[in-house]
């Protein structure tokens, strides 16, 4: 069995155009743009860093 890596590229590229959004189309600060990844990060810690097309409302 291979260890998985904590860095999924396809979570990664959607967390990438997330932010984006958040800056640009929400016009949000930086800082709460950091908010939002430090929660990302936290729930990628909750779920083994699932990928997130495997996401089912029910974890959140």
């Amino acid at each position: 069995m291979f260890a998985r890596s904590s860095h999924d590229p396809p979570n990664e590229r959607i967390k990438r155009q997330y932010f984006a959004f958040l800056k640009e189309a929400k016009r949000h600060s930086e800082p709460t743009v950091d908010t939002a990844a430090k929660a990302l990060a936290r729930f990628e810690v909750y779920t083994k860093h699932r990928d997130f097309k495997l996401f089912h409302v029910e974890q959140a």
